[in-house]
């Protein structure tokens, strides 16, 4: 195997981290600190704020995008830990990734959607390119990481492997959005040692491979048990169950459809913003400066960190202007009781344990067994209250609830960046470090393509009747080919393929040597072989055809007219988080730059 960089990234939506190895050394994974900051904390925590600080436009530049070297045309004037208490950073705008009406209601009604809509909006800044813009940011600090470590020449001498790792519930428009949002933060800027590759791959399989592999010595361990590995970030929680195939190396494959909700740690926040507007009169009078020092000494690193569901008092310190003493600049306090801190977690921990209740239902229903163990992992995963809360409500099923500590880097923090550095391995053909590998994969939705039939009496609809002049017979439009159904197994290296024909008599049909198609989806667990309204388009796969017309193999029809004919093969890998496309011409395997998708 050539040398490279193995490099993964966790984007999420309030803090974000990154992690590598070298393929000389797999095991040594290594996690990205020692960010740059303007406190004298968090310099070296596992991960930095997901927020960012635009420098003020000047109504008077006309610099292009170029110019300043960053997507959106604006120069980020600090990033992270860079950013000032006094400054209002643009944050949780990796929400817009996705389109609004595929969001939960709960979410679309959210404010933090809201004031992230809102910012985007008040910078005239795409989603997309905020997060290029982030993740520009964040790739340089890997970059200067592994150059501290390794050395500059060292590093320009190595291809990178990089997988960035998705919410398992995301849309594949979302997908593609982040994909977008990476390839103008320079992530896959052409250098001189190699091509550099990305794939992306669910956040909830990179926490697993990450943290499966230590069952392989775990008693009682035997091949059919699932695992269900529930991922809580800032934004979404994503639950994903897994069935061990083989316990040594660890083969397992993904055991149903995985889901999500965005029920993350923000909105437990957001319950103790409430909390305190409810108790505080002058709570909305405060400056943002004021609300972040509450929000990130009193409860961020505080009593949402400690608490863990057991009796005790804690105490918010709070600027004199919060109650009102306008004679007193003197702090005060306000005491809360372990109740006061439950009815802060309880509403966004309802939303965590129905999520985990319906995919153990699930599990129980396909396999006639619960889940043997749910593992907590993610910055949320770490929270002692929520570990105790399904704990309770899931060990009475028999079902072990697991969340793994170790240091502040090597903890459940980081689960996610690590498994994406695995993954990054197993893509060289080796399985990295923790020896764990996702064999299969469930289906999430329906994927086909439209293609005409001949029309057969009684079976299709008069509606769909067309002539075909080519075949000199009546064809059926209108009708659909599923290529992929939701709910099944699909193995991740072995494509889906589908195969079509079509005749042309002029060089001009095809579209300046394109073949086009269409490529559907359906959220229906039994989708109708026509097109319905409950089928979407995703995306269009656009073909370059290299072959010259006049070599296409000739077709003559019934009535004694020439055509040529291309037959062509549709392949579908299902590559991480990723649906990967190719196609076959007439037997001719297509150039990877011959097949492009382009989604809806």
């Amino acid at each position: 195997m050539a040398p490279c960089v193995y490099i993964g990234i966790d984007f999420g939506t309030t803090f974000s981290g990154a992690a590598w190895a070298l393929s000389s050394r797999p095991e040594d994974i290594k996690i990205v600190t020692r960010w740059r900051s303007n406190h004298s904390f968090n310099t070296d925590d596992a991960k930095a704020p997901t927020q960012l600080v635009y420098a003020p436009q000047n109504r008077y530049d006309s610099h292009s995008s170029m110019s300043y070297g960053f997507s959106s045309g604006r120069k980020v004037a600090s990033w992270g830990y860079e950013i000032d208490t006094k400054q209002e950073p643009l944050k949780w705008f990796k929400l817009c990734l996705e389109q609004k009406a595929k969001l939960h209601p709960d979410v679309q009604k959210s404010p933090q959607l809201a004031t992230a809509e809102s910012m985007l909006s008040r910078e005239g800044v795409t989603p997309v390119d905020a997060a290029a813009d982030y993740l520009r940011q964040l790739w340089e600090s890997i970059v200067e990481d592994l150059e501290r470590q390794c050395g500059a020449t060292a590093v320009k001498g190595l291809p990178f492997r990089v997988i960035l790792t998705v919410p398992a519930m995301w849309s594949d428009s979302a997908q593609n959005n982040t994909r977008q949002a990476a390839q103008k933060a320079g992530i896959l800027q052409s250098r001189l040692c190699g091509e550099t590759t990305l794939d992306l791959v669910p956040e909830p399989e990179a926490a697993a491979l990450a943290t499966l592999a230590e069952f392989n010595d775990r008693p009682g361990v035997q091949r059919g048990d699932v695992i269900t590995v529930c991922d809580c970030g800032g934004g979404t929680v994503d639950i994903t169950s897994y069935t061990i195939q083989n316990i040594n190396p660890m083969f397992v494959k993904e055991a149903v459809n995985g889901d999500g909700k965005m029920c993350g740690s923000i909105f437990v926040d957001e319950q103790f913003q409430t909390f305190l507007r409810g108790r505080l009169k002058r709570w909305d009078k405060l400056n943002s400066e004021q609300v972040k020092r509450v929000m990130d000494h009193e409860w961020e690193y505080g009593i949402k960190r400690r608490f863990s569901g057991e009796d005790g008092t804690f105490e918010v310190e709070l600027p004199a202007e919060a109650t009102g003493s306008v004679f007193s600049r003197k702090a005060s306090r306000l005491k809360l009781d372990k109740r006061g801190v439950q009815s802060i977690f309880d509403p966004v921990l309802g939303r965590v344990r129905q999520l985990i209740g319906n995919q153990v239902k699930q599990v129980q229903e396909k396999y006639g067994k619960p889940p043997k163990y749910i593992m907590l992992v993610g910055g949320f995963g770490a929270c002692r209250y929520l570990h105790h809360v399904v704990e309770k409500e899931f060990s009475r099923q028999g079902i072990e609830v697991l969340q793994t500590t170790g240091n502040a880097n090597y903890g459940p923090w980081t689960a996610i960046c690590r498994g994406a550095v695995i993954k990054a391995m197993s893509g060289g053909g080796f399985e990295g470090p923790s020896k764990v590998k996702v064999t299969t994969r469930v289906a999430k939705r329906n994927y086909g393509l439209t293609a005409a039939q001949r029309f057969v009496d009684g079976f299709h609809l008069p509606i769909d009747k067309v002539w075909s002049n080519p075949e000199d017979c009546y064809f059926a439009n209108n009708q659909m080919r599923w290529c992929l159904k939701k709910g099944v197994d699909v193995a991740t290296q072995h494509p889906v393929i589908l195969s079509f024909y079509r005749l042309v008599q002029q060089p001009w049909e095809l579209g300046g040597g394109q073949l086009t198609c269409d490529i559907w989806i359906s959220e229906a667990t039994t989708p109708e072989n026509r097109k319905t309204m409950d089928v979407t388009k995703l995306c269009d796969i656009k073909v370059r055809i290299d072959t010259p017309f006049e070599r296409l193999p000739p077709h003559l029809n019934k009535a004694g007219q020439m055509f040529r004919r291309i037959s062509y093969d549709i392949e579908m890998t299902c590559s991480g988080a990723e649906l990967k496309f190719a196609a076959i011409i007439n037997g001719t395997r297509q150039d990877a730059q011959n097949v492009e998708a382009l989604f809806s």
